[in-house]
């Protein structure tokens, strides 16, 4: 299988002068042969960051623009800045272009996402349920072809421990997280409305310098298919929900640590279950008969509701199935709703 890595600013945040003034740092390939990969971020005056160019499998780094051949090099932010990595193949390798994703904020659960982004290889799939799935909704159909690009997502619902190390604090909303429904590190975020992800989403770019993101609800269902993997099952990895997911059946009315059922064809888990998943789309019950081939749809331009998908720890089977889909205001703050990252391929 080939190996993806990022060639990107690593942000090691280690230094902060009390100036407000903020530059942009680039990193850019220039060897077309490798791809032209690039790494963006804004940061302080002051700030110490370490440039890092990954290489694939075939390929290596050979220096920076200045000359300079230290792989990684630290640099202090004074201004705006650009630099340039040359890669070359290796004798006698396939040379893969350097993609993927390192992050380095000296945050470590901010760290690990580095790790947990799965990358999903892009292609066509048939979206929604078969018209002879007797299970299915309206909303469900018809069934459509859909096109994707390469995408990453994360292999686990965003964490508590996560969303405290972004956010700085737990949610507020009806006594926030309980040992009632679930509290810890390793539990999902819960009780988070679409708005507040948007809210973290955006404060995790500001310290990655990434763009991170809620999955479109037609990535979120290719991956949770297992993407060009998929083995065509009811729900996410298994047509055995309890093998997967934690639902009504199982769940003893609370919500459970991630990864501790079966993952899917991708690596993926808890995409049946556990918590319903926030999608960046509005929801429209007719969508389906208005996006048949179309590629990287982004749902509705408009609408009174945000997607979610997946299914939660107090769902029924039918709700968990892969092709379900439902709806809540964006300021809905349900105690069984959370979500999972997405990011762009480069």
């Amino acid at each position: 299988m080939k190996r993806f890595y990022l060639f990107s600013v690593v942000a090691s945040l280690l230094v902060f002068t009390a100036c407000k003034k903020e530059f942009t740092v680039t990193v850019l390939s220039n060897d077309a042969s490798m791809g032209t990969v690039t790494g963006t971020g804004v940061y302080a005056k002051g700030t110490i960051l370490q440039l890092v160019a990954l290489p694939a499998s075939g390929c290596k780094f050979v220096k920076w623009d200045d000359g300079n051949n230290s792989n990684p090099r630290s640099i202090t932010v004074t201004g705006n800045a650009t630099y340039i990595a040359t890669f070359a193949k290796e004798s006698g390798g396939g040379g893969e272009e350097p993609t993927g994703l390192d992050i380095n904020t000296g945050i470590p659960v901010i760290d690990a996402l580095a790790n947990d982004m799965i990358m999903v290889q892009g292609g066509s799939f048939l979206m929604g349920a078969a018209s002879g799935d007797a299970d299915a909704y309206d909303d469900e159909k018809p069934q459509h072809n859909v096109t994707l690009s390469d995408f990453y997502i994360c292999k686990y619902e965003v964490t508590q421990e996560l969303w405290q190390a972004v956010m700085g604090s737990t949610p507020t909303y009806n006594g926030g997280w309980t040992d009632e429904y679930g509290k810890g590190d390793k539990y999902p975020a819960y009780r988070i409305s679409w708005n507040d992800c948007d809210t973290f989403i955006q404060r995790l770019n500001s310290k990655t310098g990434l763009n991170f993101r809620m999955p479109t609800e037609a990535e979120w269902e290719y991956a949770a298919r297992g993407g060009n993997k998929s083995k065509g099952y009811t729900y996410s990895g298994s047509n055995t929900l309890g093998d997967v997911a934690w639902y009504t059946d199982n769940s003893n009315n609370t919500i459970h640590q991630v990864m501790q059922k079966q993952a899917n064809e991708l690596g993926l888990y808890d995409m049946s279950g556990n918590v319903w998943e926030w999608c960046s789309d509005w929801y429209n019950s007719t969508y389906y008969s208005e996006s048949a081939g179309a590629s990287n749809p982004k749902g509705p331009s408009s609408g009174s509701y945000r997607v979610n998908r997946g299914g939660s720890w107090s769902s029924n089977a039918r709700s968990c199935r892969v092709s379900y889909r439902t709806y809540r205001d964006p300021d809905n703050r349900n105690y069984c709703l959370g979500f999972r990252l997405a990011l762009y391929s480069s």
